[in-house]
């Protein structure tokens, strides 16, 4: 790959970067905690171990230090790996300094159990290399890298104008290439060309160089079993494989050096099967296991789920999103031209005190001065005149959100309804109805400030910010009903003068129109950690738990 040549042409001042330096962020270097691989490792030889094949093929595409193979012998050493005629190991990586120490550490470890294993060591570029290898290895066991495909220019600062040249041609290529020959893995869309996802491709190489008669087990982060940009990948892999073992591990449990995003492990051998019934693990920021339990869902149920597993929530509050998974998407309410439904954003906020005035005819508004229910700031500054254009969005009553980032949070979408007159930066995402219905506009906010929508929000994340894409993608009880629509507002109404029994009273309504019992509500406020006790034993024990709604 000519983009890491130029980068070790440049190795001293880059590596002085740190362990996040560009060349580590390149070839991928950023290796597996013991507690992940170790769990990997011992569910696919649980998997595997019936197999009675006389020779094995065994490989680790992006093999790092070896530390994945490693941990495989030595679980399969305590397994009879002997009964094997022959054990292969083929070691793949870009990185040729790691790829020495992985074929050491392979060696040394099979000569400490005394087994006779043929070491085969390649510099590559697996994702090229392994169009060769389709189908071919027993076992699969791999941690891909998990870079985006991008120039960062803050860390192109110590090569010349000459070598960034090169290194993002190298990179141009290279997305070329990926794209050719991993379209499952595609990204929906590109941002200035930019975005295909190298974790995505890795994973997709490592379930296509597994045999027919073999198991794969992966390293990927967590954004695979739920991101807007994963479906694609997801509706292949589950259309194709089994999976067996799928565990999940906080970013709070600091597994990875310098990462801060959840990742799980996943097990899967080749062919599909009808009922989906892998076990579900998912640790605790402790490095704990804190829930441990085989999860059933059908073809057609995954399939109208969009493919997606929030793992994060466990097996009993993922078949509570099954319970609404026939309801009506946000993005399907953008397509009703009845109502004429719109989101999206206004005016980008950068450099935006160059477009301020103390006159105008718009007041401009930005996410830290809205708060859930209400305004921190009022806005006091316009939009000159003959500034930025003014979208037609700003002449109406809009439902606004702000994302409020860290996943710690107790709500991190947090809405609000703004007049006719007030132009928002894009750090607020914006919806309307076109036709100007205020009561079905705050029957939206009801929905959208409730805890139903926003453990929903958070299942479908792939980073720490809460994009549009991902709130499309929530599912939303019909709002067409009048008399829903009138309480709704009603309580919106209350909620926006500050009345906290009728914050209590909207999270019950809300989740009665989605089907939920008292005591499955119950089990979704499990979900979210930092609500307090007092908290959850006012949400079920309100009175509004007995009142009729309309139907749907």
């Amino acid at each position: 790959m000519e983009h890491l040549k130029i980068l070790h042409k440049n190795n001293s001042g880059l590596e002085k970067e740190g362990p996040k330096s560009l060349i580590s962020r390149a070839t991928g270097r950023f290796y597996t905690h013991e507690l992940v691989g170790k769990h990997l490792v011992n569910s696919l030889l649980s998997v595997f171990k019936n197999n009675t094949i006389p020779e094995i093929n065994i490989i680790d595409p992006f093999c790092g230090d070896g530390r994945l193979i490693v941990w495989l012998i030595q679980g399969f050493a305590e397994n009879e790996l002997r009964r094997y005629q022959r054990i292969n190991v083929t070691l793949w990586d870009c990185d040729e300094n790691a790829l020495k120490r992985a074929k050491n550490h392979v060696g040394q470890v099979a000569n400490k159990f005394r087994l006779k294993i043929y070491i085969k060591a390649i510099k590559a570029n697996t994702f090229i290399l392994a169009q060769q290898h389709l189908g071919q290895y027993h076992i699969v066991i791999t941690n891909p890298p998990w870079e985006i495909l991008k120039p960062d220019q803050r860390e192109l600062k110590n090569l010349n104008s000459n070598d960034k040249l090169k290194y993002i041609e190298g990179l141009r290529e290279l997305d070329e290439i990926l794209m050719a020959l991993y379209p499952i893995s595609k990204p929906r869309l590109k941002f200035s060309g930019w975005g295909t996802n190298l974790a995505r491709c890795g994973t997709e190489v490592a379930l296509r160089i597994t045999s027919s008669n073999g198991v794969c087990g992966l390293v990927s982060p967590a954004s695979l079993l739920a991101d807007q940009s994963s479906e694609q990948l997801r509706s292949w892999i589950f259309s194709n494989y089994t999976i067996h073992d799928l565990a999940y591990y906080p970013s709070e449990a600091r597994l990875f050096d310098y990462v801060d995003q959840p990742s799980i492990t996943l097990v899967a051998t080749p062919g599909h099967v009808r009922e989906l019934s892998p076990t579900l693990v998912i640790y605790n920021k402790e490095q704990k296991i804190r829930s441990k339990r085989v999860f059933h869902i059908n073809s057609k149920q995954l399939k109208e789920s969009g493919f997606v597993i929030p793992i994060q929530f466990g097996p009993d509050i993922i078949k509570l999103f099954l319970k609404w998974r026939k309801f009506p998407t946000l993005a399907d309410l953008e397509k009703d031209d009845l109502h004429g439904f719109w989101a999206g954003r206004e005016l980008d906020e950068t450099g935006y005190k160059r477009f301020l005035a103390d006159d105008g005819d718009y007041l401009f508004i930005k996410g830290r001065m809205i708060k859930r229910f209400g305004v921190i700031e009022e806005p006091t500054k316009f939009v000159k005149r003959g500034g930025p254009r003014i979208p037609v969005s700003a002449n109406y009553w809009r439902l606004v959100w702000r994302d409020v980032s860290r996943p710690s949070q107790k709500r991190r979408l947090q809405g609000m309804l703004i007049p006719p007159g007030w132009v928002c930066g894009n750090s607020l995402n914006v919806a309307y109805f076109k036709n100007d219905d205020f009561d079905r506009l705050k029957a939206l906010l009801a929905i959208f400030s409730s805890l139903i929508f926003e453990i929903q929000v958070r299942a479908y994340l792939s980073t720490s910010h809460i994009s549009l894409g991902s709130v499309r993608k929530v599912k939303i009880p019909p709002i067409n009903n009048k008399l829903l629509i009138k309480i709704l507002a009603d309580l919106t109404d209350q909620c926006l003068l500050g009345q906290d029994k009728s914050l209590t009273d909207l999270e019950v309504c809300v989740a009665k129109l989605y089907n939920l019992s008292r005591n499955e509500f119950k089990l979704l406020l499990s979900g979210f950690d930092k609500l307090e006790e007092e908290e959850i034993s006012e949400l079920l024990s309100s009175p509004a738990w007995d009142l009729n709604l309309p139907l749907l």
